[in-house]
């Protein structure tokens, strides 16, 4: 584990190439060049998004980097902060997921950039500009300057930075104020914003569910003694049971074991959602019986306002459509792993109500 004091600002910089001439001309040297892949986490009332908290597993090449940086002061483009950092192995990534899902920390966005990183030192600080290319988002440029000695003083670092970053004055550079985090998280959600009205979040979680349906599929063939039974007609929700099978099925139900946490995560943030004035519609095409069952025995509550059982029918929108619901009204999520959906349903509570 390393620690060590950063004290940083950012910029949006359209013109790399100036920025570069102006970065060895000072004499600075490139000493890395690499694809960094940046995945976010926070807590299911989101205080690390609202109060900057970085908990963070860095991907470069074959290495991996588990970082974690406290809470802002301020909430400019400029933070000073004591970084620790931790150099795994990269097969150990699903351990951390699972290890920060246990935590209470789920993935929020994850940022993809193209960095290219400079250096100079004294005999105390190391001065880094990272000029970095992001996904969806283009060019920034970032300042940073590196104290690995305590104690430290807060204002003298700050003021060293500013007098670094004003060799530069002459590119008038535009302040980023916002983490990289956060413009993600913020593209994400106009990528997710209705084209006409909000009315609320469209989900399928089929992928999901389908896992846990086939088992239930073979048990309800011996409970109903029919090993012929195909899984499209089951999945037509035709079925006329006795007493004594549904109590056979409800003591089913009644044993099983969602292994992901996830869909627990889903459903309290679900509620989030509701709480912001949005509907919430489900559609599937998985059994009926399975899912309406499923969902009452875990969650007592009623969380989702309507769910559409799409018969095998693959046409979403239209069958959607002849239940009155348009998907240019909703966020629509679908076709995402469990993952994936509570990271933008996150994004979603984090970013509701702004504009593009």
């Amino acid at each position: 584990m390393s620690k060590r004091i950063e004290t940083e600002k950012k910029y949006f910089c359209a013109n790399s190439e100036e920025l570069i001439s102006k970065i060895n001309a000072l004499g600075f040297k490139l000493v890395s060049n690499s694809l960094e892949s940046d995945e976010y986490f926070t807590d299911i009332n989101s205080d690390y998004v609202r109060t900057r908290t970085c908990l963070r597993i860095r991907k470069t090449d074959d290495k991996m980097q588990v970082t974690f940086k406290g809470k802002s002061k301020d909430f400019s483009n400029s933070f000073c902060k004591l970084e620790s950092n931790y150099s795994v192995s990269i097969e150990s990534y699903n351990d951390f997921i699972n290890l920060f899902s246990n935590l209470g920390f789920y993935s929020y966005t994850i940022v993809n950039k193209n960095r290219y990183t400079y250096q100079t030192s004294d005999k105390k600080y190391k001065y880094s500009i990272m000029v970095d290319n992001i996904d969806e988002l283009g060019g920034f440029v970032e300042f940073e300057l590196i104290c690995e000695e305590e104690p430290f003083d807060e204002f003298d670092l700050r003021t060293r930075l500013n007098k670094f970053i004003s060799k530069f004055s002459d590119l008038n550079l535009e302040e980023a104020t916002l983490p990289y985090r956060d413009f993600i998280a913020q593209k994400v959600y106009n990528d997710y914003l209705p084209k006409k009205g909000m009315y609320g979040v469209h989900l399928n979680i089929d992928s999901f569910l389908k896992k846990y349906e086939k088992d239930f599929y073979n048990y309800y063939k011996t409970v109903v003694k029919s090993k012929s039974l195909k899984l499209q007609a089951f999945r037509g929700n035709i079925y006329d049971l006795s007493e004594e099978e549904r109590d056979k099925l409800n003591t089913y139900f009644d044993n099983i074991r969602i292994l992901d946490t996830n869909f627990v995560v889903m459903f309290e943030l679900l509620k989030q959602i509701k709480s912001l004035g949005l509907n919430i519609i489900l559609s599937t095409n998985c059994n009926e019986l399975f899912v309406s069952v499923l969902f009452n025995k875990i969650f007592k509550k009623e969380v989702i306002d309507k769910i559409i059982y799409l018969n095998n029918n693959k046409a979403i929108y239209s069958e959607l459509l002849k239940n009155n619901i348009d998907l240019k009204c909703y966020f629509n999520i679908s076709k995402l792993n469990l993952k994936e959906t509570v990271s933008v349903l996150l994004v979603i509570i984090n970013n509701f109500g702004i504009t593009k």
